[in-house]
């Protein structure tokens, strides 16, 4: 014997969530929590060692960078990362990234474990290392020139 369904039948969480997500403006909160997750895969270890993604609305990505040096450089980035994230996500979920800096490095992905450190380390921008500015700057102006010179094969 069948019944009409009637209001003590429950209604699917996702269809609750996705209401309020809206409203809130996360056009899609499972592509948002995807790419939280998903973030160090996404952009890549070195990227994400200095930058995390902060919120997903409207299709506009916000990324916080460690320093403007990377904030600068993520810039010129942001088509690439666009494409990436969309890709992971098997949607269009990104039309637009926008980065922004803050002190402090990036936090660990829920469930996963803090970067490794040494108890009193200081960190230190050694001409070697990936975390120099100069060599960031350095990567940010190749990436600029570049593009520049892509854009302007196209007529731009």
């Amino acid at each position: 014997m069948s019944r009409d369904k009637g209001p003590l039948d429950p209604t699917p969480l996702r269809g609750l969530l996705g209401g309020a997500a809206a409203r809130f403006g996360l056009d899609d909160a499972l592509a948002a929590a995807t790419l939280w997750k998903d973030w160090r895969e996404i952009a890549g270890p070195d990227l994400a060692g200095h930058a995390e993604p902060t919120s997903l609305r409207r299709g506009i990505l916000r990324i916080r960078a460690e320093s403007p040096v990377w904030a600068h450089e993520i810039a010129y980035l942001a088509d690439e990362i666009k494409l990436k994230v969309n890709e992971a996500l098997g949607t269009s979920a990104v039309v637009e990234v926008k980065v922004w800096s803050a002190p402090g490095r990036p936090a660990a992905p829920l469930g996963q474990p803090p970067p490794a450190a040494v108890p009193g380390e200081v960190r230190r921008a050694d001409a070697d290392s990936d975390q120099d500015p100069a060599r960031a700057l350095e990567r940010a102006r190749s990436a600029w020139a570049q593009r520049r010179s892509t854009d302007g094969d196209r007529g731009r």
